[in-house]
């Protein structure tokens, strides 16, 4: 789910966030950083299970209405394609994502109105009246039909958004990528299974993220003395605190991580400045890398374990 680059701005912002603490426990961070990438897991099992939630809240509709004292015929004989919907029906009995909801206490109860009001919105849609009258069912049409209206109108939804930003402040910056991974699962789901997407690719890119975060830390006075001595005329202070970081960073991977091409590193904190720093950041990382990676070349500080790695 999370790539190099969703790996490397988490770090970022996790030592930004230790930065400002006065208490530097490492530890402690280093748990809270952990804690950050598992809310990432967390939202995107929230989401899905939003979808099983709505599906059942309209099933348990449809039998209330069977139990009015005056039912209509409508109330009698009802449509139920939704409740009915095959992708809808195999995410319900999807035991993976029901562990993982379990593992993180995750659940609905009590938002009852909420998905009242939200099932009903939807009712009035035309996507959600053209699906209603189409008879052919079939698991493609269906996964297509769950993806459009959670793409465009559920994860959208005023009262989904206030519900979110009640559970986590932090998810709103998360939410347009785990619902584009939501997209994605949808899509990418067969008949006979659900494939989750799993919080880190494999082992190297949890083991990477961590080791980035913990080293770039312990290093962080020595790397901040290598990047003092190539500015000219400029107190460290008077740095951007975000390009430090991307620097130090920078370093991690460059100095003290053998696996990471050298290019690889440059590149990616230098297109990191461009968007997470000042306007004029790019360039002064730039240089200010570019000329401690020329000293390093000619002392052969870099240790890189595979072919090609430094250039």
């Amino acid at each position: 789910m999370l790539n190099r680059r969703h790996l490397r701005i988490r770090v970022l912002q996790a030592l930004y966030a230790w930065q400002q603490t006065p208490e530097r426990d490492l530890v402690k961070a280093e748990n809270a950083f952990i804690k950050s990438l598992q809310e990432v897991e967390e939202l995107y099992t929230l989401l899905l299970l939003y979808l099983i939630e709505l599906r059942d809240y309209a099933a348990n509709f449809i039998e209330e209405s069977k139990s009015k004292r005056l039912p209509t015929q409508e109330d009698l004989n009802p449509n139920t394609k939704f409740i009915d919907n095959l992708f809808l029906n195999r995410l319900k009995d999807d035991t993976a994502l029901l562990s993982l909801a379990s593992a993180y206490k995750l659940s609905y109860a009590g938002e009852e109105e909420m998905l009242k009001k939200i099932f009903f919105k939807l009712k009035e849609t035309h996507e959600y009246q053209e699906y209603m009258n189409i008879d052919n069912q079939n698991f493609e049409s269906e996964k297509r039909f769950v993806s459009k209206i959670f793409g465009k109108f559920l994860v959208e939804d005023n009262h989904f958004q206030h519900f979110l930003a009640e559970k986590n402040i932090h998810w709103d910056d998360d939410l347009p990528f785990i619902t584009s991974m939501v997209i994605k699962t949808i899509k990418d789901s067969e008949e006979g299974k659900i494939q989750l997407m799993p919080l880190f690719k494999d082992k190297e890119d949890k083991h990477f993220c961590l080791n980035l975060f913990r080293k770039t830390t312990i290093h962080a006075k020595s790397f901040t003395e290598l990047i003092s001595s190539k500015i000219s005329n400029w107190e460290i202070e008077r740095v951007a605190q975000l390009d430090l970081l991307l620097m130090q960073m920078a370093l991690t991977e460059i100095l003290e991580m053998p696996t990471v091409p050298v290019k690889v590193a440059m590149n990616e904190y230098i297109d990191m400045a461009k968007y997470y720093s000042t306007p004029k950041s790019k360039n002064f990382v730039n240089g200010i890398l570019d000329s401690l990676l020329i000293e390093f070349k000619k002392e052969g500080t870099i240790r890189k374990t595979g072919r090609g790695l430094i250039e």
